[in-house]
């Protein structure tokens, strides 16, 4: 929080001298009555719990009014928020190995489906895909019930770019105020297209953040059932580039991961929803302490005149 008007906090000391003011010592009693401890107890149980609440309810309330003529900013989330994240999924031919179920592309379907749920409502999300090249799927958008259809109609191509598909989500970024994050999955190794290294380092030029996610079961090998055998050569089952992921994630400030389950990445990704930050801009709070400050004090003249009638 800062302060607009920080030469108005001055005004807290009127407030202390005024409440020293308020606080009247009772002067004791200079001969003694027979009645005098009895008529005390009467006076304490006749105050009750509520003697305070008057003084307190008031004070407060000039608190804040004495806050509200600093004219602080608050940080809070902007509605045009220029913050956006991008899920970046690959769609290689790996993607179709069993070791996550019922496949790696649907596991990862699914985890982008329950950060949808997690993520703030005011999170413009995007949706890129790469093999060997990257395509939009779908730009940064509130708009849940199009992205999960976009998502839904994801399709399998051939070969690896993930500097590619670093890029293209750094294209949408751009076009969608230059602020975000990326949350980059794959399962494989970069065998074409940009460098993703050189990627990253356009990416922490933004100030954008790549969460890099490598999926995938070290030593499984695919059997007879496996979709994967029945489209030719299988150069490996497991070949996530843990090295490179690592790279990007610290290169940018973000976060690697290596997930060998469809629920630990699930659960992954709604951990990450609720890590990503919307875009925040100051907002003037005087007149909202103003008016909550006047109520307050006003509530406090009323208690004093409801438990003290004249």
């Amino acid at each position: 929080m800062s302060l607009l008007a920080p030469e108005a906090l001055s005004l807290f000391l009127l407030l202390a001298f005024l409440l020293l003011g308020l606080y009247r010592r009772r002067p004791k009693a200079r001969l003694p009555h027979p009645l005098a401890p009895l008529l005390k107890e009467a006076a304490k149980e006749a105050r009750g719990p509520l003697a305070w609440a008057p003084t307190l309810a008031f004070a407060l309330g000039l608190g804040l009014l004495a806050l509200a003529a600093s004219r602080p900013l608050l940080p809070l989330p902007s509605r045009a928020s220029a913050h956006a994240t991008i899920l970046v999924i690959d769609v290689s031919r790996s993607m179709m190995a069993t070791d996550l179920k019922p496949n790696r592309l649907e596991a990862a379907k699914e985890a982008a489906r329950s950060f949808l749920k997690e993520a703030p409502p005011a999170l413009r999300v995007g949706l890129v895909a790469f093999s060997g090249q990257a395509q939009t799927v779908h730009p940064p958008t509130l708009d849940r019930k199009r992205l999960l259809e976009s998502l839904n109609s994801l399709e399998f191509g051939r070969s690896t770019a993930i500097g590619e598909g670093i890029l293209e989500a750094l294209k949408n970024l751009r076009e969608a105020g230059g602020k975000g994050d990326i949350l980059l999955l794959t399962d494989g190794r970069n065998r074409t297209g940009a460098d993703p290294l050189q990627a990253a380092e356009e990416a922490a030029g933004m100030g954008v953040r790549i969460f890099a996610v490598g999926v995938g079961v070290p030593g499984w090998t695919p059997g007879p059932e496996d979709p994967v055998t029945g489209l030719g050569f299988f150069p490996g089952a497991y070949e996530v580039d843990e090295e490179l992921l690592w790279s990007l994630a610290e290169f940018t400030g973000g976060k690697y991961f290596l997930v060998d389950s469809e629920g630990e990445l699930a659960e992954l990704y709604r951990n990450l929803a609720r890590e990503v930050h919307l875009g925040m801009e100051p907002v003037e709070a005087t007149g909202l302490l103003g008016v909550l400050g006047g109520l307050l004090a006003l509530l406090g003249v009323g208690l004093r005149r409801y438990l003290s009638p004249a």
